[in-house]
Formats: C-alpha cells, sequence, structure tokens
C-alpha cells in the first residue's frame, strides 16, 4: 500500500513496475544511477520497498513496445544509497 513513510513515496503495485523516460532527444546513455534511503534512515530499519533486479531499455519512441536491452542490474540494499551502473550493450 502507498504510505508517505521514506521509501515508499512511489510505491508500485506488486512486485513489477514499469517506468519510462521521454526525452527531447536522442541520448546515449554510459550509465544509470538508483538512489534510494539508506536502512539508517527507514522508520523500520530495512528499505524492502528498494528496486532490487532492474533491466533498463533503450526506445526510439513511447510507443515501441520492445527496445534495447542496455543492461541488467542489482541494487545493493547494503551498499551506498546512491549506486551507479554501467551500461552492458
Amino acid at each position: 500500500q502507498p504510505d508517505m513513510y521514506p521509501g515508499n513515496c512511489w510505491a508500485f503495485k506488486g512486485s513489477q513496475g514499469y517506468l519510462v523516460v521521454r526525452l527531447s532527444m536522442k541520448i546515449y546513455p554510459t550509465a544509470f544511477t538508483l538512489e534510494h534511503i539508506p536502512k539508517t534512515l527507514s522508520p523500520t530499519g530495512n528499505i524492502t520497498s528498494a528496486p532490487r533486479n532492474f533491466s533498463v531499455y533503450g526506445l526510439d519512441d513511447e510507443y515501441q513496445e520492445e527496445g534495447k536491452l542496455l543492461g541488467e542490474y542489482v541494487y545493493d540494499q547494503d551498499g551506498e544509497p546512491l549506486q551507479m551502473f554501467p551500461v552492458m550493450v
């Protein structure tokens, strides 16, 4: 259930979600970053709401159903709050 606690401010229903970011021009990314609150700032002492496994795809437009896989990643909940992931392909 979505709530206003730190780390749950953009909750997805279920265990999967999708996000599409539309940019004003074509880019060639070299890395992606993902940031989540650290366990020390979480009211419950854990960050189970943080994404774990995620994939990034490049699309030519927002209506394209299948894009080019740029990488598959794992967010380390015990690592730094801000983590960088290089493009793999």
